[in-house]
């Protein structure tokens, strides 16, 4: 029988590749979307070492016994792709709950880093090219955000990406409302399945770790990380 990831890679096996805690919104009640699943099981593989999920909707984190052993380095990344209040509150409390077992090495929030921009860029680049209407500016549907670091973050976003960014409420009501006058090529914001992309499949189509370009990138960093 072959084992399984968990099984190969447990904390006392590990030879060099810091253990990964993956932060990621999550759905109600901390139910983890299968795309972010299915992401940990492959990077997990990918590195010889343990992946964990914390979602910010669950009740408690992961076992610390499920990623450590005494003396190792924790590597927290925050796949989170806006600077709101999860990143500037939530963070900061995870890391010092994961601290108390150890160094924690921890990463920008996602939406920060350059190569994902980028590959963002070219995402929205082919949604132009496949609109009717070659001329239209795409559009990047987020949750909204308050304060200025969220507005000069828009702002670099848009001029990075080529994209509008409109802030959208998740509200049943404005759902509705855009599911029938949203005309421009649209992406969401979202990185794992969520209400935005559920109600508004036909007109933004599957969220970013369904789409084989930005999956792989991400991989691909989060693999190269120590």
């Amino acid at each position: 029988m072959v084992a399984t990831a968990a099984e190969r890679f447990t904390p006392s096996t590990i030879p060099w590749r810091q253990p990964l805690l993956l932060v990621v919104h999550g759905r109600a009640g901390g139910q983890l979307p299968a795309e972010l699943v299915a992401l940990a099981a492959e990077l997990e593989c990918r590195r010889g070492a343990p992946v964990r999920l914390q979602a910010l909707s669950a009740a408690a984190p992961p076992a610390a016994s499920e990623l450590l052993q005494p003396g190792q380095v924790l590597g927290l990344v925050p796949l989170l792709l806006l600077p709101g209040g999860h990143v500037r509150h939530d963070l900061p409390a995870i890391v010092r709950h994961w601290s108390a077992f150890g160094r924690v090495q921890h990463w920008p929030f996602l939406g920060a880093w350059p190569r994902w921009q980028a590959a963002l860029a070219i995402e929205l680049a082919g949604l132009a090219m496949q609109d009717c209407q070659p001329a239209a500016r795409p559009l990047l549907l987020h949750h909204p955000l308050e304060g200025p670091l969220a507005a000069r973050y828009l702002t670099s976003l848009e001029r990075r990406t080529g994209a509008h960014c409109v802030a959208t409420p998740y509200s049943a009501e404005h759902l509705a409302e855009l599911k029938l006058t949203l005309a421009a090529p649209a992406l969401a914001l979202a990185l794992a399945a969520n209400r935005l992309t559920d109600q508004l499949a036909e007109q933004v189509g599957p969220p970013l770790l369904q789409r084989p370009g930005l999956r792989q990138l991400l991989l691909a960093e989060l693999e190269a990380l120590p």
